[in-house]
């Protein structure tokens, strides 16, 4: 009767204990993907085969950093790949993600915008936001709380817009110069 009494005590005692202690281990690390044709923001490397460069990168570095968690960037192909692996919960995080897309439930848009539509002069019409997916297992307030406190500290510090430029600069120096055509000799 005794052993009966403290199993159904302790029963108790669990069931006033906050809900917090029974949450979820932080997540130990976070897979991202975003959109592999978009320099500034992320492009292939073309000195190194199966590297990707980019604004993009450095952040996500950054962010792991300052989160203490590692972020891998993995490439899933295509944009709409892309999109579709956060939707299903395999990748936590899109970056680049535009708010006025369609299926824009399917995903938790981080404020403040990565790259704003004014983003250091360089021309594009929405703006680009880091978003998590809402099927992610890592998707919990306290992770879209320190993801967004640390973009806001990044955009007041200029940061982000020294990513941003620095990028555009590489990827331009990467370009080829466009040569002349010559006129070929008649015969």
């Amino acid at each position: 009767m005794r052993v009966g009494f403290s199993l159904a005590a302790w029963l108790l005692s669990l069931a006033c204990l906050p809900a917090v202690v029974f949450a979820a281990a932080p997540c130990e690390r976070l897979m991202a993907t975003a959109d592999r044709q978009s320099p500034p923001y992320l492009w292939a490397d073309p000195e190194h085969s199966g590297k990707l460069i980019g604004a993009n990168i450095d952040l996500i570095q950054l962010l792991g950093n300052e989160l203490k968690v590692p972020i891998k960037l993995l490439d899933s192909g295509s944009w709409f790949a892309a999109q579709q692996d956060v939707q299903s919960g395999r990748i936590d995080l899109l970056f680049g993600a535009f708010s006025d897309a369609p299926d824009q439930q399917q995903f938790d848009y981080l404020q403040p915008a990565t790259w704003p539509d004014s983003a250091s002069g360089i021309e594009q019409r929405p703006a680009l936001f880091l978003a998590l997916g809402q099927n992610s297992a890592c998707n919990t307030p306290l992770l879209r709380g320190q993801l967004s406190k640390k973009l806001a500290k990044l955009r007041a510090s200029g940061q982000l817009d020294t990513l941003l430029q620095t990028n555009l600069r590489l990827w331009q120096a990467q370009q080829l110069p466009v040569l002349p055509v010559l006129d070929a000799p008649n015969r």
